[in-house]
């Protein structure tokens, strides 16, 4: 009796933390935390097996079970299963008796202890009333019973019993002779560690090494062999010490069942876990939904890392994601993550992107569930969408539309300069030297000094003599050779394509950049106002993303340029500079191509090989 408080007290001590009775400060913020140790059998029915073996093939082995003979008892008589669970404190004197009789054969009995998931087990001890038997086996299962592993046997002469060698003499041996002795003839213990002493203190319990070892769903201690035949088994105490399993993320524990009432407040090892470190599972075996940026790892019990769960990215518009092991590779061990199912017409891994037929609100920040706004592209003047497109389409970040010959504004909404009619065809081309009316088409031939004119630049030049007085003509003749704005007369330009970066490398340009034409002025020469958006190469005049002017070179004494540059249109444009003057120049040399992606993959990759 005494040995059956003193055990209990320990357990007692330690089980109070599994309560959900109890709140505590939770130490699993940044460390890595397991619930307290209690008695897996507390609060749970015991059942037991006595039967006879017969004239078993294999003597000196444990019994198969189910036995030849079996009676399976969850109470019997005075001294049922339960007592070896019960508070020792307030039932000191009771014990359990086996139902064996000494008229047996072979006197054999099994405890069995079922759980309803699985636990970590950490040891084992017996306090007997009876004397200790002289051979018995302590087994697990860790899959419901359909396998069975022997922990540790137990045997006066293991040679004798089972054939091994003892442990005594030969540690590591399976079987050992400890905790056999027929005396004391009360009180004797029997105890097992799950996991070698000599070396518990460094070994990780949340490793997989260590959990192959301590993970069980049932527990099976069978007695095989008393010291005397004539007395049965008694037994004051079955502790089976462990925890719920929860790899280091869970400092407390709720029923597996959520059935259950919590509310008795018993002492007992419960079985789901209540995670933390952003993990999930009744085990904590799992990233919890948002949370799969990285891979799923068990805390480190020897170092305290708690290895949380890493949470997606997914701008507060999906509720879970998934880990990728190809996203994972392809950031270089760092993010893994893909949004699941992304709400407010965002799509992409992080849902970053707005889906097709919307684009980024300007305002909005990216997280906003309104930052994706539907496309709207006028219907007259923009493209239809493709076969098995839905709706109109428009750039996901600026919100353009795909506008028709000679349509402009972001909807697709009117006629670019120098363009008229606006309509299901789109917008015509003014037949005019100058500028058109936009509704009319009717040209328009008024000026002010030096304003921006809105007509292609280059080809025809258009007649502005009547535009000047006698002193400014005068002024003007000085420069017939370059003025490209000045004299009328029939030009004819040819169209120049080029079809590999082979063609651009024929002539050593100065520069090669990506600009959208804005507008021209006439000071007396050609100056043509662009926006450069990239900058591919420069030479000796230093050039930079904006605004800057490009200065065309007429080729003929009537001032005609080419290639024509048309008012907003991009272009790549490639040709020779004037360091002196630090001017970008436009000659019958230059390149000058409409702008597409794919020819600015082109040139990007011809341009990091270099030129042949």
């Amino acid at each position: 009796i005494g040995n059956k408080r003193r055990l209990s007290v320990t357990w007692v001590t330690h089980n109070v933390g599994t309560n959900p009775c109890w709140k505590a400060f939770s130490r699993c913020g940044d460390h890595a935390c397991s619930p307290p140790i209690g008695n897996l059998a507390s609060g749970r029915t015991l059942l037991t097996v006595s039967g006879c073996c017969g004239n078993s093939s294999h003597p000196h082995g444990p019994c198969p079970h189910p036995p030849v003979t079996t009676r399976l008892c969850s109470e019997v008589g005075v001294h049922p299963p339960v007592y070896m669970t019960d508070d020792p404190f307030l039932h000191p004197d009771t014990w359990w008796a086996s139902g064996a009789g000494s008229t047996m054969q072979k006197q054999q009995d099994e405890i069995w202890l079922d759980l309803e998931t699985q636990f970590c087990l950490t040891h084992v001890v017996l306090v007997f009333r009876s004397p200790r038997p002289a051979a018995m086996a302590i087994e697990r299962s860790a899959d419901f019973g359909k396998t069975w592993e022997v922990l540790k046997l137990f045997a006066h002469n293991c040679s004798t019993e089972f054939g091994l060698s003892d442990e005594v003499s030969q540690p590591g041996s399976l079987c050992t002779s400890r905790y056999t002795s027929a005396t004391p003839c009360s009180g004797g213990e029997v105890i097992l560690r799950t996991l070698d002493p000599s070396n518990v203190k460094t070994v990780d319990p949340y490793s997989a090494e260590a959990l192959a070892r301590l993970t069980l769903t049932n527990l099976r201690i069978t007695l095989l062999k008393p010291q005397s035949s004539s007395a049965p088994y008694a037994i004051y105490t079955l502790l089976a010490k462990g925890t719920c399993l929860c790899h280091g993320h869970a400092e407390y524990c709720v029923p597996y069942d959520s059935r259950e009432d919590t509310r008795k407040c018993v002492f007992q090892v419960f079985g789901r876990c209540l995670c933390a470190h952003h993990t999930a599972g009744d085990h904590c075996e799992k990233c919890a939904p948002l949370y799969n940026d990285r891979p799923w790892r068990p805390a480190n019990g020897s170092s305290g890392e708690p290895n949380p769960c890493q949470k997606c990215e997914c701008h507060d518009h999906a509720d879970s994601c998934h880990f990728s092991q190809r996203a994972w590779l392809s950031s270089g061990g760092t993010s893994g993550g893909v949004c699941d199912d992304c709400r407010h017409n965002t799509v992409g891994r992080r849902c970053q992107r707005c889906r097709y037929g919307y684009h980024r609100h300007p305002s909005l920040p990216l997280s906003s569930p309104h930052a994706c706004t539907r496309c709207w592209c006028d219907p007259h003047g923009s493209l239809p969408p493709h076969p098995g497109e839905e709706g109109p389409w428009c750039h996901p970040r600026s919100g353009q539309c795909h506008c028709k010959s000679g349509v402009g504004g972001t909807s697709c909404s009117h006629c670019l300069p120098g363009y008229w009619g606006y309509g299901v065809e789109g917008c015509k081309a003014c037949a005019c030297p100058h500028s058109c009316d936009p509704t009319t088409g009717q040209c328009l031939d008024s000026y002010t000094k030096n304003q921006v004119f809105n007509v292609p630049i280059g080809g025809k030049i258009p007649d502005l003599d009547h535009m000047f007085s006698v002193e400014e003509d005068m002024q003007w003749s000085k420069e017939l050779a370059v003025s490209a704005l000045h004299y009328t007369g029939k030009c004819s330009c040819k169209e120049k394509k080029l079809r590999s970066v082979t063609d651009l490398c024929k002539t050593k340009h100065d520069y090669v950049i990506k600009a959208s034409v804005l507008s021209a002025h006439d000071k007396g020469h050609a100056e043509v106002q662009v926006k450069v958006r990239k900058v591919f190469q420069s030479g000796k005049v230093a050039l930079s993303l904006g605004a800057t002017s490009i200065y065309p070179l007429s080729w003929t004494s009537r001032g005609c340029t080419c290639p024509i540059l048309y008012p907003g249109m991009e272009y790549l444009l490639a040709g020779p500079e004037d360091a002196r003057t630090g001017h970008l120049l436009v000659t019958m040399q230059s390149v000058v191509v409409p702008w597409t992606p794919r020819l600015g993959l082109l040139i990007s990759e011809g341009l990091r090989n270099g030129c042949p």
